[in-house]
């Protein structure tokens, strides 16, 4: 950390001032380090790096289905402005990484513990070497759920801390009971192997469209929701469609798997956002409570009125969490 105090953890624009700021924040995005490295199947996984000069710590970015870090442009600036380093990566089968499917609006993955394996070798092969300062695991919904298996996995992580936003610790099954979609689920992925095992849309799962911001569950910010539409359009490279059943029930199985695993020592922090239709918020009360009960250091804010995607917010709701991520890394000394 410098030798000055930290400067404020805040958003650099308003929603108003998004649109002029636009060349700013393309000119940054394009001064990045973004390459492919090869990971364990020989997958190419694309990644980010906004390298600080002096960085009070280094975030690792996990982002969440569909999305592709160059989504995560206003934000990354945003923590390279208050003195941080931020890496970010495509997970398998979306963004710029390799699709694992003729059909490029497939989300699927073989297996969950793929993406854990993808997250562990660009640590270690691209990160660490290069490592100026602490790293900070920052994640969005199933972005997170990878990280925490991760660092439930390595105990040698060598992180400070952990932020999860929205973190898909469980999935929302409503207005089906949860025992009811569970049960489907591991039906059809039953007779999808019996079947010969190509992978197929979860029943009203479509490839990706291009939907209106009028009645969407993520945002409540019609500027930024439109930003990231149209970089789906200009991009088509990045655009993902809806889930296969194999990528559903290997994600319940790792989110069986988390809740299983023991509870992380190091300093976590779940922003919940209060209206996710996405995500199953009870499920990261029950995350948090087995934290609590054995007097680890894990808490969770809840951002009222907040859709699914806390980043890409409206700004009163976006300043709460920053308002609770800046407070985050100063108790952690970062």
């Amino acid at each position: 950390m410098s030798a000055s105090s930290p400067k404020l953890l805040n958003a650099s624009f308003s929603e108003q001032q998004l649109a002029q700021a636009q060349p700013e924040l393309q000119n940054f995005w394009q001064q990045g380090q973004h390459q492919f490295f090869s990971s364990f199947d020989q997958t190419r996984i694309w990644y980010s790096s906004f390298r600080h000069p002096s960085p009070r710590a280094e975030i690792v970015l996990s982002p969440g289905r569909i999305e592709a870090a160059q989504k995560y442009q206003e934000f990354s600036f945003d923590l390279y402005q208050a003195g941080f380093t931020v890496h970010l990566i495509d997970h398998r089968g979306q963004g710029l990484s390799d699709r694992i499917n003729a059909d490029r609006h497939l989300g699927d993955v073989a297996d969950f513990q793929h993406y854990v394996k993808d997250f562990a070798l660009w640590l270690e092969q691209q990160i660490r070497p290069l490592q100026q300062a602490p790293l900070l695991g920052l994640a969005h919904s199933m972005g997170c759920a990878i990280l925490c298996r991760y660092l439930q996995q390595h105990t040698e992580h060598g992180f400070s801390g952990a932020v999860y936003c929205s973190p898909m610790f469980g999935i929302q099954s409503q207005p089906v009971p949860k025992w009811i979609a569970l049960a489907l689920v591991r039906l059809l992925h039953k007779l999808n192997k019996l079947t010969g095992g190509k992978s197929r849309y979860f029943p009203g799962q479509k490839p990706y469209q291009d939907k209106a911001f009028a009645g969407n569950h993520l945002t409540h910010s019609p500027v930024r929701y439109q930003l990231f539409r149209q970089l789906y359009q200009d991009v088509p490279h990045l655009q993902l469609g809806g889930v296969s059943c194999r990528w559903l029930y290997q994600s319940l199985q790792a989110i069986e798997a988390l809740h299983k695993a023991p509870a992380l020592s190091l300093p976590q922090l779940l922003l919940q956002a209060t209206e996710d239709p996405v995500v199953d918020n009870q499920m990261q009360q029950l995350y948090l409570k087995k934290h609590q009960q054995q007097a680890l250091p894990c808490e969770l804010i809840a951002i009222p009125g907040a859709l699914h995607e806390i980043i890409f917010e409206s700004d009163p709701l976006r300043h709460q969490l920053f308002s609770a991520l800046d407070r985050f890394v100063l108790q952690l000394g970062l």
